[in-house]
C-alpha cells in the first residue's frame, strides 16, 4: 500500500515529464507507421502534423481512422483456394465482338481485375424505390432455394418491415436466407432490422461490427455494397438502401435513386462477392446456386456484356478507380457522370481534363443539395477547377439524388454502389457492373438527359460571385476532402 502511495506521489510530481515522453514515443511510432504504409504524400504529411501537434488525440485518430488493417486481414481470411473459376487468369480474354477501340481497355481491365466479361445478360434500370422495391420483394416471394441480401442501411420503417416480412416468409417455406448488414449502417435503424429478422429465424451477420471481442475494428472501413441474389436466377445491385425515403411518391424526405435488375451468367460474379463477404464476416462458406441458362437463344434483351468490379480496402483496392481511368482513356465523344458526391482525387480529375482536352464532351450531374452539407461545400470549392477545359457541371434541383452512373460514348456503362469521393474509393467495400451494350447505354442516357433538364448549370460568374466567407468556408473544408 505504501509503495502504491509512493508511486502516485511520484507520478503527481513528474506527470508533465511522463506525458511528454509518452507523447514523443507514441508520436514516433505512429509517424513511422504513416511513413511506411501511407502512399499519398499530402495525407501522410497531414497525419504526421496531426499526430505531432495534437498530443495523444492525433495518434488516437490515426489508429482509429487512418489504418487499412483489413488489407492484411483479408489476405488471411480470403485464401485464394476459395476463389471461384471465373477468377482464374488462365482463361483467355474474350472480346465478344466489341468495337476494336475497346479491346485495349478490355486487356488492361483484365489486368486491373482478372475477371472476364460474360455475355447474354440483361440489365434493367428500376427508377426509385417506387419501382425497385416491389420488384425485389416479388423476387423474394418467388424464391425457391436461396436468398442472399447485403445492404448498408436497412431501416426498420414501413418499407423495411415489408422486406423483413418477405424474408421471414421465405425462410418459413424452407428457403435458405442470409442477410449481411454493415456494422455501422445497421445503426441507422438502431439494430431493429436484424433483431426482427433473427426473431423470425432468419440468419443475419454484421460486417465489421463496431464492437468485437476478437479483433480491433475501424469505423472508417464500411461495406457499402447493395446486393440481392435469388436462386442464381435474378440479382439486384445499385446504390439503393432499404428505406422508405426511396419511395418518392410518399416520402417526406424523398431520395431519387436507381437500382438494377440483372439476369444472366454475371449473377455468379455478383453472388461470389457476397459469398466472400459472408465468409469474411462469419467464417462460414456458403454454397449459393449457380446460374443456369433457360434457353440457348440470345435475344436483343440479353445482349449486355458485363462483369463485376469489386473494390475495397483489401486485395481489391483501387480497382474501381483504375477501371474509371482505363475507360476515360478510351472516350472519344462523350462522358456522362451522375453521382451524389463528386470529390475526385487528382488522378481522376486529370483523367477527366485530359479527355476534355481531346474534345470529349464531359457532363456531370450532382445534387443541388446533398444530405451532407460540408460535402456540398467541398464540391462547390472544386467547381472552378473542374469546369476548366469545357467540363460542364449541373446541379439537380430535385430532392437529393443518390443515383450513380457513368456513361462513355454510346456503349460503355458503369453502374453500382460507388461514388466519386475518397470515402467510396478508398475506405468502402463497393460493387459495380462494367457493361457494354448500346441499348442499356441509351436507356441510361435518356435518364441522364431527363435529370439534366431539371438541373441548373454551374457557371464561372456564379462561382466568382460567392461571398468571401463562403469561399473561405468551402476551401477550408476542401483541405479535409481526403478524409470525408
Amino acid at each position: 500500500m505504501q509503495i502504491f502511495e509512493m508511486l502516485i506521489e511520484w507520478v503527481s510530481l513528474h506527470w508533465v515529464t511522463i506525458s511528454v515522453i509518452l507523447h514523443f514515443s507514441l508520436s514516433l511510432v505512429t509517424s513511422l507507421h504513416v511513413l511506411l504504409f501511407k502512399e499519398n504524400e499530402r495525407t501522410s504529411l497531414a497525419w504526421i502534423g496531426l499526430v505531432i501537434f495534437s498530443p495523444f488525440v492525433g495518434s488516437l485518430f490515426y489508429w482509429l481512422f487512418g489504418i487499412n488493417r483489413i488489407k492484411r486481414l483479408a489476405q488471411k481470411k480470403h485464401p485464394q483456394i476459395l476463389k471461384e473459376d471465373f477468377r482464374c487468369q488462365e482463361k483467355p480474354i474474350q472480346f465478344h465482338k466489341l468495337p476494336k477501340k475497346w479491346h485495349s481497355a478490355i486487356i488492361s481491365g483484365f489486368t486491373i481485375h482478372p475477371v472476364n466479361h460474360v455475355s447474354n445478360n440483361t440489365v434493367e434500370p428500376l427508377i426509385n424505390g417506387d419501382i425497385a422495391y416491389p420488384a425485389m420483394i416479388q423476387s423474394i416471394h418467388s424464391a425457391k432455394r436461396y436468398i442472399v441480401l447485403s445492404s448498408y442501411i436497412f431501416d426498420y420503417d414501413s418499407l423495411g418491415r415489408l422486406f423483413v416480412d418477405a424474408l421471414a416468409k421465405a425462410h418459413q417455406r424452407g428457403v435458405i436466407v442470409n442477410v449481411l448488414l454493415d456494422g455501422i449502417g445497421i445503426g441507422y435503424s438502431w439494430h431493429k432490422s436484424d433483431r426482427a429478422l433473427n426473431k423470425m429465424g432468419v440468419k443475419t451477420a454484421r460486417y465489421l461490427p463496431v464492437v468485437s471481442f476478437t479483433s480491433i475494428r475501424f469505423i472508417n472501413l464500411r461495406n457499402h455494397r447493395k446486393i440481392l441474389c435469388i436462386d442464381g436466377d435474378v440479382a439486384y445491385i445499385g446504390g439503393m438502401n432499404l428505406t422508405k425515403n426511396n419511395v418518392v411518391k410518399f416520402s417526406v424526405h424523398p431520395i431519387d435513386d436507381v437500382q438494377f435488375k440483372v439476369t444472366g451468367p454475371v449473377i455468379d460474379q455478383i453472388s461470389q462477392v457476397f459469398k466472400e463477404d459472408w465468409f469474411f464476416a462469419t467464417g462460414e462458406l456458403i454454397e449459393f446456386p449457380s446460374y443456369h441458362s433457360v434457353t440457348s437463344e440470345q435475344t436483343n434483351e440479353q445482349s449486355v456484356i458485363a462483369r463485376v468490379i469489386q473494390d475495397g480496402p483489401d486485395e481489391n483496392h483501387n480497382r474501381i478507380r483504375w477501371t474509371l481511368i482505363n475507360a476515360l482513356v478510351c472516350a472519344q465523344h462523350s462522358v456522362k457522370i451522375m453521382t451524389p458526391y463528386f470529390i475526385p482525387d487528382q488522378i481522376l480529375m486529370s483523367s477527366l481534363h485530359a479527355a476534355a482536352l481531346r474534345g470529349v464532351c464531359i457532363e456531370i450531374i450532382v445534387p443541388q443539395h446533398s444530405n451532407i452539407p460540408f460535402v456540398d461545400w467541398v464540391m462547390e470549392a472544386n467547381f472552378s477547377r473542374i469546369i476548366e477545359h469545357g467540363i460542364q457541371i449541373y446541379k439537380n434541383k430535385r430532392p437529393f439524388d443518390h443515383s450513380k452512373i457513368v456513361l462513355i460514348d454510346d456503349i460503355w456503362s458503369f453502374i453500382g454502389s460507388s461514388n466519386w469521393d475518397a470515402r467510396s474509393l478508398e475506405f468502402n467495400f463497393e460493387i459495380n457492373l462494367e457493361c457494354y451494350d448500346e441499348v442499356l447505354n441509351t436507356k441510361l442516357t435518356d435518364m441522364f438527359t431527363l435529370k439534366k433538364h431539371n438541373s441548373i448549370a454551374v457557371v464561372a460568374d456564379e462561382i466568382n460571385g460567392l461571398p468571401i466567407y463562403k469561399k473561405i468556408r468551402n476551401n477550408l473544408f476542401r483541405l479535409f476532402s481526403p478524409y470525408l
